[in-house]
């Protein structure tokens, strides 16, 4: 149920957020992409797909999370380990829970890019529809990229969230007072320095993923490293950071 409530404070109110990084990386520019219309489009999507992929990122999480501090050695049990068992565990999480996140990025991300005109962007019905007259492959483009960008931001957000909320100044007085509001409120702060970390320094991967994902067509479609360096061919080193800002 945490995850879940996760999902729904960080996935909901960040759409438009969400719209306009898509745009700002689609491959026909910012404006041609839809530019600042209609933000909220692909959000049935997310509710549908996204916020339960938060809640089983979750669940993966502290399973593997306490099945590492179970099952290794003595040795490796030590406190100085806890952010490489961290680590582990959210990137067995996050690959995990590609499997859900992934056909809900791909019909998000063509929701999102409405094109320059004056139209009705393409609902969620009609969006399935034409992703899946590729078969259930379509609903899977980009999984590779996106589990490749997944791995790295997970290994950096998730042991730094653990470690910012473990020397947080008021960390131990709000444990030791049982203080479950402090304790948010610390968990809030530490995840917004530590996904900021993690999303700036996988941008370059973002952005390959979201291109490889408004490509519909199969034929045209590249992999990860093929994408990337289309990019940097077109637009410098700068496109690979579309959206940082």
């Amino acid at each position: 149920m945490a995850g879940l409530a996760a999902g729904i404070a960080v996935d909901i109110p960040l759409h438009p957020l969400d719209t306009v990084k898509t745009r700002m990386q689609a491959p026909e520019g910012f404006l041609n992409a839809g530019g600042f219309r209609k933000v909220w489009s692909g959000l049935s999507a997310v509710l549908v797909v996204s916020v339960p992929g938060s809640a089983f990122f979750f669940v993966v999480y502290e399973c593997a999370r306490h099945f590492l501090e179970r099952r290794v050695p003595q040795v490796l049990q030590d406190e100085k380990y806890a952010i490489g068992r961290d680590a582990v565990a959210a990137s067995v999480a996050d690959v995990s829970a590609c499997v859900v996140r992934v056909p809900c990025e791909v019909l998000k991300q063509r929701m999102q890019a409405i094109g320059p005109g004056t139209g009705t962007p393409p609902n969620f019905r009609e969006t399935v529809r034409r992703v899946s007259t590729e078969g259930v492959r379509g609903f899977f483009a980009g999984f590779g990229a996106m589990a490749m960008r997944e791995v790295p931001f997970a290994l950096i957000q998730m042991p730094l969230f653990e470690e910012l909320k473990h020397r947080h100044p008021w960390a131990a007085q709000a444990r030791e007072r049982g203080d479950t509001g402090q304790l948010g409120l610390i968990g809030m702060q530490a995840g917004c320095v530590a996904g900021s970390f993690a999303g700036m320094a996988t941008t370059p991967l973002d952005v390959a993923k979201t291109r490889i994902i408004l490509t519909e067509s199969r034929a045209e479609r590249r992999g990860l490293i093929g994408t990337m360096g289309a990019i940097r061919a077109e637009c410098g080193m700068a496109g690979l950071f579309k959206g940082l800002l």
